[in-house]
C-alpha cells in the first residue's frame, strides 16, 4: 500500500485565515488555540516568503508576545487596581490586530507593517 499525495497544497491566504481564526476562537477557549496559532505562524512564516501572506504571520505572532506581556503586566497589576484597563486594553488590541489581518486576508493585501504597533 503506497501513500498518495496531491499537488494541492493549501494556499497561503488559507494559512493567514487558519492563524487569524485560532486568533479569534482564543477569546472562547481561554487561549488555548492561540498557542496553536502562533506556532503554525512560526512553522509556516519561511514557506510564505515572497507572498503577501508573510507579513500576516510576522503580524500574527508579534500581536501573540505583547498581548502575552501585556496580559503578564496587567495581571501583576491587578493588585494596585490598573490591572484591569491594561488587561482590557490588551485585549481590545489584538482584537483590533486579529480583525484587521482577516480582513486583509480575506482582500489578498499584506499587512502593511507588520511590526508596526497598529
Amino acid at each position: 500500500m503506497s501513500l498518495q499525495t496531491t499537488d494541492n497544497a493549501t494556499s497561503p491566504r488559507t494559512w493567514a485565515l487558519i492563524v487569524w481564526g485560532l486568533f479569534i476562537a482564543s477569546y472562547f477557549t481561554f487561549a488555548a488555540t492561540l498557542i496553536v496559532a502562533v506556532i503554525i505562524a512560526y512553522v509556516k512564516r519561511g514557506d510564505l516568503v515572497g507572498t503577501p501572506f508573510a507579513s500576516h504571520m510576522t503580524s500574527a505572532i508579534r500581536t501573540f508576545w505583547i498581548s502575552l506581556i501585556a496580559s503578564v503586566i496587567g495581571v501583576v497589576l491587578l493588585l494596585i487596581g490598573i490591572g484591569v484597563f491594561i488587561l482590557g486594553a490588551a485585549a481590545l488590541w489584538q482584537l483590533f490586530r486579529t480583525i484587521r489581518g482577516v480582513i486583509r486576508a480575506l482582500d489578498n493585501r499584506p499587512i502593511d507593517d507588520p511590526e508596526g504597533w497598529f
